[in-house]
């Protein structure tokens, strides 16, 4: 995801991080690009992204800072993650790297438990 607000440093870092996804095995068309227009919509973007798409990560090209907004969307995007099950990664390039191990250690753990698990509890998203 590219936050248009910070769209220089997304496009500084957006070849590298597809170029990072797709030599860890991600094809062309498995990389879906959106934008959020602000910070404060980076939220309600991936959760659009949990809603609306079958991706098994969501990473965001977004430049860390201390600012009240920034604060706001890493809360709301920890709430997501959980209620969703799915690993959303925030930052430069190496952020996508991130995701992918973020999604090989849910495959691996979702392959290892018990079958006595609720169909429920492994598929959530």
């Amino acid at each position: 995801m590219i936050v248009d607000e910070q769209s220089n440093f997304a496009h500084r870092n957006l070849s590298a991080a597809k170029e990072s996804l797709k030599a860890m095995g991600c094809t062309e068309q498995n990389i879906l690009l959106r934008h959020a227009p602000r910070v404060y919509n980076v939220t309600l973007v991936t959760q659009f992204f949990a809603e609306y798409t079958d991706v098994d990560a969501v990473i965001i090209l977004m430049e860390p800072d201390n600012s009240p907004e920034y604060e706001a969307v890493l809360s709301g995007l920890t709430k997501l993650q959980i209620a969703w099950n799915m690993p959303i990664t925030i930052g430069d390039c190496t952020a996508a790297s991130e995701a992918i191990e973020m999604v090989a250690m849910q495959n691996e753990m979702e392959a290892a438990a018990p079958e006595h698990l609720s169909s429920d509890r492994k598929q959530v998203n």
